[in-house]
């Protein structure tokens, strides 16, 4: 009676080990992401519909130039300035 349990106990483990390799490769793991978007996000750039980004200046002294013109520190509409530092796009050259 102990190698009928026994037996089945091995072949529960191996069943175990069978499906879920069987459930790992037919699963379809690029359509179910759990990141998938729920909105619509625009397809041209930012720039194109007024507001504007780090991306979109070629230096930072062209952004710090926009930044100033266009509000500054009290009134970052485009966000350029991040930590709230006064200067606009730092990582830029």
């Amino acid at each position: 009676m102990n190698w009928l349990k026994e037996n089945w106990i091995g072949v529960l483990i191996w069943g175990s080990i069978i499906g879920g390799g069987a459930w790992w490769f037919f699963s379809d793991f690029e359509t179910t992401s759990r990141y998938d978007r729920t909105d619509d996000p625009p397809t041209t750039r930012s720039y194109e519909s007024g507001d504007r980004d780090c991306t979109d200046f070629s230096s930072q002294s062209e952004a710090q130039r926009f930044f100033i013109a266009n509000g500054g520190p009290s009134s970052d509409l485009h966000n350029l300035d991040r930590d709230g530092d006064g200067v606009a796009c730092e990582t830029l050259p």
